[in-house]
């Protein structure tokens, strides 16, 4: 294969990545930079938080759709096999996580995260999703949910027979970084101090 078109192909998907959706799509909702309040954080939560349900939704299905045009779109036009197509999704997160065009200061990586899973793990995002609504409706927790989710995604697909090297490589490389961006969340939750998300816990405190 080409190694020119791997670097092409690798390129492309971090600056897809990179396009953050909570910058972009701000000022068609009136927020503000939402690095600036809540976490600071510009993922889909912070942006849900500080700019409301329409703005989170938003945030969130456009750093999706980023992961899923990473993994599938670039794969078609560059015409790379599966195994760069798990380097174009990592390089689409790590544009998240450290966009080229905002400062290096984006979001935690999962919601583009899951959108490269949709395409090339779905049974396993499948398991990591159940973990993540359970844990999510019983602690209220997002960000411990997140880590556990991924850790349910990672140890689904590392068992799996079927599983490929470069997908076992995807994703333990995706859980260290989403551990790794949720960070402060878990000294948080070490403390004590971790915003809880109540409303869509089962049982309210």
């Amino acid at each position: 294969m080409n190694t020119l078109l791997i670097v092409f192909a690798l390129v492309a998907a971090y600056l897809i990545g990179s396009l953050s959706g909570s910058l972009l799509l701000a000022p068609l909702f009136g927020s503000a930079d939402p690095r600036r309040s809540g976490s600071g954080n510009a993922g889909a939560t912070n942006a849900l938080r500080t700019g409301g349900r329409g703005y989170g939704a938003a945030v969130l299905a456009f750093d999706l759709l980023k992961g899923v045009v990473a993994a599938l779109l670039v794969q078609a036009i560059f015409g790379v096999s599966q195994a760069a197509a798990f380097g174009c999704g990592a390089m689409a997160v790590i544009g998240h996580v450290y966009p080229v065009f905002f400062g290096f200061r984006g979001g935690k990586g999962a919601a583009t995260l899951i959108g490269v899973l949709l395409v090339l793990l779905p049974a396993a995002l499948l398991v990591g999703l159940v973990v993540w609504i359970g844990t999510l409706v019983t602690t209220g927790f997002v960000g411990l949910a997140t880590i556990l989710g991924m850790l349910a995604v990672a140890l689904t697909c590392v068992v799996a027979p079927a599983a490929t090297a470069a997908a076992k490589l995807f994703v333990i490389a995706m859980t260290v970084l989403i551990v790794y961006t949720h960070r402060e969340n878990i000294k948080r939750l070490r403390a004590g101090t971790e915003n809880r998300f109540e409303r869509v816990m089962w049982r309210r405190r």
